[in-house]
């Protein structure tokens, strides 16, 4: 943060537990918890009237997990003058940029009283509240009636699994769908009750509904498709592969964290069918691994595989092609366009991925030209400067004053 940025910095110790909490001591923690927002209750209503038209210069705080994401994407706006910032809850090991941190406690009732003071001495003062994968500033949300009240608006970005509904992807994809091999656990992702009372709070207090990637919109009919921003990692440029000895092997670049949904092991066997076949493949496969990390092994491979089963591509394959390194992923046909088409991406379901791979084992021209197109058409494709228009454009119908620092006139 510069030091010119009046936006007051929040940093929270924590204490430090260990392990998962048992059932019981999680329900006393619930429960605990809820007593003390009761308790802070009528204190929060005087402050939402009293505090109703106080607001900061800053305009939009964006919400979410300390990710290299959210953070990228809050400085593209803020290069295109949109007055953002970003308030980064829990820890990371690798991530250290926000203009906001917050780590709460494992106490329930400091718990509250962090999050109380968070909320009035940070959030209330934006005008716009964005908050990525439905996260709020506190636990339970129970701030949102009260910014509510104060006329604040609410944008909530569905960036995954949060906003799908497993039994209704089944039925429209029986074959072939993400949901089929969920390894996000017994109660999957969008089944979980945290994530059911998250998605009915966040239908009933949003304004604006947006989502990351097209597939999404069969789950939030309502929503604004917004494409990913493009991060350009100008130092992680692929070498050329003619620089590379003959007898190197061909490699083949997969990361995630859930290999359950990306169709890892179908990509695995694939593969192994090639090697059987003779051909010198190495597939590198991350999972759970730092950003930077992921980069670094990325720009040593020759492609990328990744979202197989899902519908359209998202964050690793625009990395990948960022690096120069083209990326194999699947996209619905209802999705596809001249300019993907035309793009450095190589588009193929899993019915057709070994003769995809092969293809462009025999055919090191056609490689070539994907890796010459990769990198440039991914950056026409994820326009930061259009994305952030779009983005501006979302803000402006709901904002009493414009989001821009050049006009910023408000009523």
């Amino acid at each position: 943060m510069k030091e010119s940025d009046p936006s007051p910095r929040i940093s929270v110790s924590r204490w430090k537990g260990s392990g998962r909490p048992p059932r019981l001591v999680s329900a006393l923690y619930d429960l605990l918890y809820s007593i003390t927002v009761v308790a802070l209750l009528p204190a929060n209503a005087l402050l939402a009237r009293l505090r109703k038209d106080i607001k900061n210069d800053r305009q939009v705080l964006h919400i979410g997990g300390p990710v290299h994401v959210l953070y990228y994407a809050v400085e593209a706006l803020k290069k295109e003058g949109i007055r953002a910032d970003f308030l980064a809850i829990g820890e990371s090991p690798a991530l250290r940029n926000w203009d906001h941190h917050f780590v709460p406690s494992v106490i329930p009732m400091l718990r509250v009283f962090q999050e109380f003071r968070l909320v009035w001495s940070v959030v209330a003062k934006y005008e716009i509240i964005h908050a990525h994968v439905m996260t709020t500033a506190t636990k339970s949300g129970w701030e949102l009636p009260f910014l509510k009240r104060m006329g604040r608006k609410l944008v909530i970005h569905f960036r995954g699994c949060e906003a799908r509904d497993r039994e209704l992807n089944m039925r429209l994809f029986p074959v072939g769908s993400i949901c089929e091999a969920c390894d996000y656990g017994p109660d999957f992702a969008c089944q979980s009750k945290r994530t059911t009372t998250r998605r009915r709070m966040s239908l009933k207090y949003g304004d604006r509904f947006v989502v990351t990637t097209p597939d999404m919109l069969d789950f939030v009919p309502n929503g604004v498709h917004l494409p990913f921003f493009a991060f350009e990692p100008t130092n992680y440029q692929s070498p050329p592969r003619e620089e590379r000895a003959a007898t190197d092997p061909f490699r083949i670049f997969h990361v995630t964290t859930h290999p359950g949904i990306e169709g890892t092991e179908e990509i695995r066997v694939v593969i192994e069918r090639l090697r059987m076949r003779g051909f010198n493949i190495e597939f590198v496969f991350l999972q759970n691994v730092p950003y930077e990390s992921a980069l670094e092994e990325c720009r040593k491979c020759d492609m990328s595989i990744g979202k197989m089963k899902m519908g359209y591509y998202a964050n690793a394959q625009i990395e990948s092609m960022l690096c120069g390194v083209p990326a194999i992923t699947y996209v619905r046909e209802q999705f596809m366009t001249d300019e993907l088409r035309q793009s450095g991406f190589i588009f193929t379901d899993m019915a057709q991925l070994e003769e995809t791979i092969e293809y462009y084992l025999t055919h090191p021209e056609a490689l070539s030209e994907k890796r010459r197109q990769a990198r440039s058409s991914v950056i026409r494709l994820h326009d930061n400067k259009a994305i952030s228009r779009q983005l501006t454009e979302i803000y402006a119908g709901m904002s009493q004053a414009s989001c821009t620092a050049e006009t910023g006139k408000g009523k």
